[in-house]
């Protein structure tokens, strides 16, 4: 294209120049017609020379006419360079005929950046004028450069293409790894709470020296839970409990944190020792603590116990989760004692929870269990386990030591579970009254 222009300019150079000296041959007398023809003849054939001249130069350049790398394009081969193009700034490849040379249209996103960034006027008014005519001020033919047409379009939409894959594949990349380091220290977060909320929880060893051997299963569904036991002693007076909060997870640990705060303060500020009462107060606190700004139903449920160390006698109350005794005797049985079918906390209708008092023989074994075991699915037909089946597995636990009861359980629970996913977070707690 750049020969082309050389052409016309030297044509129209030829034109403007035999325009003034015929106005010279024919000026007998002065004139401001012919004067202003003159002038004006003049400026054309300056503006040949000055364009013809950029032609001839570009003609004669022997340096790279067509610069591609990953970071973007430039054109040197025609008659005036746009600059780097970009790759980032390109948003569409098409083929063009202008005149009669096929060019290849690069539309970028901001187009005033490259036709404003030339400092000479005359390449200013030249992409101006390319921006107008095709759309964009970058446009490359491919007769200044040894390649073919084709070949220079495939060429400039491959590498437009693939920088566009690397970009993108670069933000992806970007993206996981800053999803990757945020789940990272969220993780590390959640395993420090879990840390604390282990911590905070009583040992099987202090719980045998306050009332007798014991087995513990805990499985946290999501790394901190919902559920949690407990224990507590005043006088002659041992406190304990399984206690089941809404949720599981962060929420459900929040939760947690604040039942087991309700549970210190009934037994050590307000001094119950009464577990139907215990439980009553512990639905006014967590009322009291999470409804200030609207009806808020989350609370939890409980099996709690109170049992005399001196008389032996064992008073118990529940929300929604029963006690089981499984008992030694003539015949081996399985004792269920009925909660109160509502939880703890917020409630339309607020009734006193029941206590019960329990006689204790020798050997007896207490089970108490949040929902989360006998709630799993799984087996061979993916159903639920059911409370049914979970006290068939506590009947098949006679005479087995309690460490054993525990890893029995745990294997049935993996086994039935198989590749399924935990649904809830699962507390067990067997514990033996030793007389």
């Amino acid at each position: 294209m750049t020969f082309f222009i050389l052409v016309f300019c030297g044509f129209m150079a030829y034109n403007f120049g035999e325009n003034i000296v015929d106005d010279i041959h024919d000026s007998k007398s002065f004139s401001w017609s012919l004067l202003s023809g003159s002038v004006i003849n003049t400026v054309f054939l300056a503006a040949s020379l000055a364009l013809g001249f950029v032609a001839t130069k570009r003609l004669l350049d022997k340096g790279d006419g067509l610069i591609i790398n990953n970071m973007g394009v430039m054109d040197n081969s025609g008659l005036v360079s746009a600059g780097m193009v970009f790759w980032t700034d390109v948003v569409e490849i098409n083929m063009s005929r202008i005149f009669f040379t096929e060019c290849v249209i690069m539309k970028v996103k901001n187009p005033q950046r490259y036709i404003g960034g030339r400092n000479n006027f005359f390449k200013r008014m030249w992409l101006g004028m390319e921006h107008r005519r095709t759309g964009s001020p970058v446009n490359i033919s491919a007769n200044g450069l040894n390649i073919k047409y084709s070949e220079l379009f495939r060429l400039l939409q491959d590498r437009y293409l693939s920088s566009h894959v690397e970009t993108r594949t670069y933000e992806l990349k970007r993206e996981k790894d800053t999803i990757l380091r945020e789940k990272s220290e969220l993780l590390d977060s959640i395993n420090y709470a879990k840390r604390i909320q282990t911590a905070l929880l009583p040992s099987p060893s202090a719980i045998k020296q306050r009332i007798g051997e014991n087995f513990i299963l805990y499985l946290p569904k999501n790394i901190v839970s919902g559920d949690f036991y407990w224990i507590e002693t005043e006088g002659d007076w041992v406190f304990f409990a399984v206690c089941d909060c809404t949720g599981h997870g962060v929420p459900g640990a929040f939760i947690n944190i604040l039942c087991t705060n309700a549970l210190n303060r009934a037994v050590r500020e307000f001094g119950l020792q009464e577990p139907g009462k215990i439980l009553d107060k512990v639905s006014d606190l967590i009322v009291s603590s999470i409804s200030q700004d609207g009806v808020v139903t989350d609370g939890m449920d409980a099996c709690f116990c109170s049992f005399n160390t001196k008389t032996r006698e064992l008073f118990w109350a529940g929300a929604n989760i029963p006690l089981l005794i499984a008992r030694s005797g003539l015949v081996y049985e399985l004792l269920e004692f009925k909660p109160d079918k509502r939880g703890i906390g917020y409630s339309e209708i607020r009734m006193p929870y029941t206590t019960h008092k329990i006689n204790i023989q020798k050997d007896d074994i207490l089970y108490m269990s949040s929902d989360g075991y006998a709630d799993q699915f799984g087996g061979g037909d993916g159903k639920k386990l059911t409370r049914k089946k979970f006290k068939e597995l506590i009947l098949l636990q006679k005479g087995v030591a309690l460490d054993q009861q525990r890893e029995n359980l745990l294997r049935f629970h993996n086994e039935y579970k198989r590749n399924g996913d935990q649904i809830d977070d699962i507390l067990v707690m067997g514990i033996k009254i030793e007389s």
